[in-house]
């Protein structure tokens, strides 16, 4: 049964079309190998000669150097008897990211509190999306979010795209994209929560002064008068709410052979279109319509507060420090200006 499930995984993945590219094959995926986290770049597991799965002493023995996050992926592999070569860490942050060579798969494994539910969520959406067409990398056809049994977290599992780390994509090629992921969203049913919601987990945070120990203390108070001075202007203002991607930076889209593509849906929620432009440059908000630029230039800071604040919260990865520096200073270059 395991193996008929390889092969009928193996078999449509090789075999699908990419929807904005008919006729053409390419491998799809979620996650290009970022440098966003801490790279594990040694081989997790080897294949063995034995079929089935790993015997629990040995699957122990084996990967009793690894994270849960780590040992979920591949345990749920070999649940779905898919036999490895090396797997490769992919990164480490919010989500633990494996790529499950040599298949053309991805794992994505939910190791904090809401996590569980978030990669629910997202591959709900991603599936929902996927089949109207929309300019993403797609979920692994024929799965759905899986637990571990071992470690208990959750597994999704999604097409691996190649990405071309030197191409380029311009402001109006983002922007043309994100209008027509977001026409795909719009026709989506699946629940999605408020913008708000995460403003108000970054307020938690951000006035934890434990979580957020990494920022010097006068760095800590610039940081929370300026967040919440910028809340309280956005709630003083109405604007209509639409289904958004919520995080469409550029660590969030992979350049194909096909051209761009989405990843990373655990953040779509409703609010205002000027949320998700606050990721883009000008040239890229230029291709949307109607855009309310006084909200947008409130928008812009207030979503530099709220990245700064999360990259200080993980500030033991360097390359999270570097970025909460570079939002630090957008936001005092944009507060108290700010509309």
């Amino acid at each position: 049964m395991a193996s008929a499930q390889v092969q009928r995984i193996t078999h449509v993945i090789a075999q699908r079309g990419d929807p904005w590219s008919p006729g053409r094959r390419i491998f799809g995926g979620t996650h290009r190998d970022r440098n966003d986290g801490p790279k594990w770049d040694q081989a997790l597991t080897r294949t063995s000669s034995q079929t089935g799965d790993v015997e629990q002493k040995a699957r122990a023995a084996r990967f009793g150097g690894t994270t849960p996050g780590r040992r979920a992926a591949i345990d749920v592999a070999n649940q779905l008897g898919l036999k490895l070569d090396e797997p490769l860490l992919i990164q480490e942050t919010n989500h633990t990211v494996v790529w499950l060579r040599l298949f053309p798969i991805i794992a994505k494994v939910g190791t904090h509190g809401d996590s569980a539910e978030a990669l629910i969520r997202e591959h709900d959406v991603a599936s929902a999306i996927a089949v109207r067409g929309a300019p993403i990398a797609s979920p692994l056809p024929g799965t759905g979010a899986m637990r571990d049994r071992e470690t208990g977290l959750v597994v999704t599992l999604w097409s691996r795209l190649d990405h071309d780390p030197d191409a380029k994509a311009d402001g109006p090629i983002v922007g043309q994209s994100l209008i027509r992921f977001h026409e795909a969203l719009d026709e989506c049913d699946v629940a999605l929560p408020s913008f708000r919601n995460g403003l108000e987990r970054t307020r938690t945070a951000l006035f934890d002064d434990l979580r957020i120990a990494a920022l010097a203390p006068v760095e800590r108070a610039f940081l929370r008068a300026a967040f919440t001075d910028l809340v309280s202007r956005l709630e003083a203002r109405a604007f209509p709410e639409q289904r958004l991607h919520g995080e469409p930076h550029t660590g969030n889209y992979l350049l194909t052979p096909n051209g761009l593509r989405w990843i990373d849906f655990e953040d779509a929620c409703r609010g205002p279109v000027e949320w998700d432009l606050a990721f883009l440059p000008a040239d890229g908000v230029a291709t949307f319509k109607d855009v309310d630029v006084d909200l947008l230039a409130l928008l812009q800071p207030l979503n530099s507060a709220r990245v700064a604040t999360w990259c200080w919260v993980q500030a033991r990865f360097p390359e999270m420090r570097r970025h909460g520096e570079h939002h630090l200073a957008l936001v005092r270059n944009a507060w108290p200006k700010a509309s």
